[in-house]
């Protein structure tokens, strides 16, 4: 008599088990593809950065010597326009020092947490 009560309840728990067991794989199955997909797109926006940085720098590049080699000409000395274009990179380099936080780290660091939780925040949407 009491193995009859028993049993039925054993069997519950034993299911309730196997779901228990079956639900964390799952969990852990998402979770991996999650990691997975915010690893390939993070991957993905700094190559395509990178990519489009080496493009800006050789334009920047090509046209600060053909600005270089104009402002030569036009003030006649060979190395004046050179050092015009120099003292504008410098100005840059000055400006971007003192403002780095402001200027670069902290948006780039918003931009950073925002990829990282732009699908958390739609899952909490829903």
């Amino acid at each position: 008599m009491f193995n009859q009560t028993i049993m039925p309840e054993l069997k519950k728990i034993e299911v309730l088990g196997d779901s228990v067991k079956q639900y964390l794989m799952l969990n852990y199955e998402i979770i991996k593809l999650e990691v997975t997909r915010k690893t390939s797109e993070i991957g993905s926006a700094i190559f395509s950065s990178l990519m489009l940085g080496i493009a800006l720098f050789l334009f920047v590049f090509t046209l600060s010597m053909g600005v270089g080699f104009y402002l030569s000409a036009l003030l006649g000395d060979t190395f004046s326009g050179f050092g015009i274009i120099a003292g504008f990179y410098l100005l840059i380099c000055i400006i971007l020092l003192i403002g780095r936080k402001k200027l670069i780290e902290k948006p780039l660091r918003n931009k950073i947490i925002r990829k990282l939780l732009n699908n958390s925040n739609q899952y909490l949407k829903n």
